[in-house]
């Protein structure tokens, strides 16, 4: 009788040590994984930070030399908005706490690009250079605002979410909507 109960004992150990030996694996490979969304999406936000900068910078140079200025089949503006559309997939799978920074990035692109049309429209009057100075300044600070809100989530030590394979019914109304 005491070799059996020798052996469940055993048995209850080795089971312990395995769900244990997992669990610690799992919760590793966890934040593995966190860390390389964290740090692909950090990567992305800046290099479009930075492709924003340079394309503003074009555009600025082209309008100020009287040529006209379109970012319809701009290679680097599709560009952009491809990192844009990665960036977002990312932020909704992994990262849905940072929707708020994204809408105020998005506001913030689009109150520069208005306002570069806007200069470009005024033929590069004062006010429309110190409205379009002061859009890219706030854009800027946004995009650093994003940069940093990442950062934060990381350190925070926020998992991503993983979504199960199936969604539950509000999650299928939240993404249609």
């Amino acid at each position: 009788m005491s070799i059996i109960l020798v052996l469940l004992e055993m048995m209850a150990c080795a089971a312990a040590a395995g769900i244990t030996s997992y669990l610690i694996l799992e919760g590793r490979e966890a934040r593995h994984f966190s860390s390389a969304k964290a740090e692909e999406l950090y990567t992305l936000v800046e290099a479009f930070d930075q492709g924003l900068i340079g394309h503003f910078g074009h555009a600025c140079s082209l309008i100020a030399e009287g040529c006209p200025y379109s970012p319809h089949g701009d290679e680097t503006w599709m560009r952009l908005t491809r990192d844009s559309a990665q960036a977002r997939m990312l932020v909704s799978f992994y990262f849905p706490s940072l929707w708020p920074q994204v809408k105020r990035a998005d506001a913030s692109v689009a109150s520069a690009v208005g306002a570069l049309r806007r200069y470009q429209a005024s033929r590069c009057d004062e006010e429309s250079v110190i409205a379009l100075e002061q859009s890219l300044v706030e854009m800027r600070d946004t995009m650093e605002t994003l940069k940093n809100a990442v950062v934060m989530t990381h350190r925070d030590g926020k998992r991503p979410a993983l979504r199960s394979r199936r969604p539950t019914v509000a999650q299928a109304l939240r993404m249609a909507a």
